[in-house]
């Protein structure tokens, strides 16, 4: 055993210093997915989503307090108290959410700022060669872009991503292409309005436009520094720093933007926090 669950969440500083540690939340945790503080929160709460638990934890920015909980911890399902082994979050203005639910679920389930359930949209699909609209398998990732109010999907198990209104309403979609590719997770550049993609199957970040059409791409397989091998998360911070954790490497690495560096090749921060 290479592993122990201890000391599940961590702060660190943008240096990779570990600042500090939360483990008296490490025993109602068994797989936490992804952590986000949602930007139009000026509370900074923290959520939690744990795939295993079925659930999203949501805390106080401290760490001190769980304030809510949505899912039922334990049993998987897909309805207004249930996910399906969730995995990924993203807010509207109005701090609407959307949950890509999940790697079991078929589905994207959409809540209001208080966390009331008002609806969800997706069906199950017949992988690895569906393509219908709106049939989703591996709900693995959601992004949204605010300007045009379109939800964007990582479509993961049929190699696509799915493109819908903020209702539900399917819009557009495009294949990222055949196996080995392997969308783990997107991320969409609010300054520049691109959408970036890590395809684990060939260890590249791959950026598109808002329609679909790929533009660049960069990236290597490798366990050296610079190389990449699972990237599971990203962010970029204001600064245009570039944060990846890699499930294969286990680690997490911070690229900087190379002084006199074409912005086009780079990955942009998301929304400003308020």
């Amino acid at each position: 055993m290479d592993w122990r669950w201890q000391h599940c969440i961590v702060g660190v500083n943008a240096k990779g210093e570990i600042k500090e540690t939360w483990p008296e939340w490490d025993s109602m945790l068994r797989r936490p997915h992804a952590i986000y503080i949602n930007p139009y929160d000026k509370d900074r709460n923290v959520w939690l989503v744990d795939d295993y638990r079925h659930s999203i934890f949501k805390f106080s920015h401290d760490m001190k307090k769980l304030l809510q909980t949505l899912g039922t911890p334990n049993v998987s399902g897909a309805d207004a108290t249930h996910f399906s082994r969730p995995t990924y979050l993203a807010w509207l203005p109005d701090s609407t959410m959307f949950v890509a639910d999940g790697y079991t679920g078929t589905r994207v389930a959409k809540f209001d700022k208080d966390g009331k359930f008002i609806g969800e949209f997706g069906q199950k699909g017949t992988p690895p060669n569906e393509t219908r609209p709106g049939y989703i398998n591996g709900v693995h990732g959601v992004a949204v872009d605010v300007p045009s109010g379109r939800v964007f999907v990582n479509d993961r198990y049929n190699h696509r991503v799915q493109v819908f209104d903020t209702s539900g309403k399917f819009v557009n979609m495009w294949k990222v292409g055949d196996p080995p590719s392997d969308v783990h997770c997107l991320h969409l550049a609010a300054a520049d309005r691109h959408l970036w993609l890590f395809d684990r199957g060939t260890n590249k970040m791959i950026k598109y436009d808002l329609e679909g059409n790929f533009l660049y791409a960069f990236g290597t397989f490798g366990d050296f520094p610079g190389g990449f091998w699972g990237v599971h998360g990203m962010d970029v911070d204001q600064d245009g720093n570039l944060y990846v954790a890699e499930v294969d490497n286990g680690r997490a690495q911070k690229f900087m933007p190379r002084k006199g560096a074409n912005p086009a090749m780079l990955i942009g921060p998301a929304v400003k926090p308020i």
